[in-house]
């Protein structure tokens, strides 16, 4: 059963609140191609009970997903995620109907283009879209020969291509000990459950603002190939976008990446 797309535009800006579907793969909107048209689409559900039923049949398939409740003051950073992440249309289910609407349609993605160059705020939907279609699967608990079956190949090697093209975001924080030197920073590191340094960096400013809440830093555009340049001493890896896709390269793969 399929709605009007216009009554099902309006039933969409009428809301109050709605839910989205995540994937816990991600800590991002779950993301699904479509077969006929080839939209990258997020899945938007009228009621908690129809997101959990429709999570139930993504498990099946060995998907690990969960539902986000937004309310309408948050309509809008809810579609600049989208933006963000490459998305072009979402699927609105409310009962047994369904109708896919154009993302553009809802919300008008922001204009940086009459900002100067350096004050642009950085995004990278490319990168984020093909990093989200590898991750929910290569997350999937299933075998190699699985995988491969389902593309992971070239999932990758998309995924791959758009990180050697893109620029990141490496944040940075004053010296303690020479606050107002510009040229005395330091560079913020994690660490795993092993103790293991990871070395963060950022896709998109989205990204960078989840890492950043309550830390002041500043942040420089580095392009991927120069990342093994600024690894800090005694990091092992690189995290990318740690709160999201949280994948890791460490210091022989970057190598192998940059050349």
């Amino acid at each position: 059963m399929e709605l009007n797309n216009n009554a099902a535009i309006l039933a969409v800006r009428n809301r109050e609140s709605l839910f989205v579907l995540y994937s816990q793969a991600t800590r991002l909107p779950f993301v699904t191609c479509d077969e006929e048209s080839f939209n990258d689409q997020a899945w938007f559900f009228a009621s908690e009970e129809e997101i959990k039923e429709y999570g139930k049949a993504l498990a099946e398939k060995k998907y690990a997903t969960m539902g986000m409740k937004y309310e309408k003051k948050n309509f809008g950073q809810l579609y600049g995620i989208l933006y963000a992440i490459g998305v072009n249309t979402i699927v609105w289910s409310e009962g047994e109907a369904r109708q896919e609407i154009e993302l553009e349609k809802l919300a008008k993605q922001a204009d940086f283009s009459k900002l100067e160059e350096a004050k642009r705020p950085l995004v990278n939907p490319s990168l984020e879209l093909s990093a989200i279609y590898f991750m929910q699967e290569m997350r999937r608990p299933l075998t190699m020969e699985e995988h491969q079956e389902n593309g992971i190949r070239d999932l990758e090697e998309e995924l791959l291509a758009n990180l050697r093209k893109s620029e990141f975001y490496l944040p940075m924080s004053p010296d303690p000990e020479n606050p107002k030197d510009p040229k005395k920073v330091r560079f913020p590191f994690m660490k795993d459950k092993n103790g293991k340094v990871m070395q963060p960096v950022f896709s998109d400013i989205m990204e960078l603002q989840k890492f950043s809440q309550g830390k002041q830093l500043r942040m420089i555009k580095v392009p991927f190939v120069k990342l093994p340049g600024v690894m800090i001493p005694n990091a092992e890896c690189f995290v990318f976008n740690p709160l999201g896709i949280n994948l890791t390269l460490n210091k022989e793969q970057m190598e192998k990446l940059t050349k």
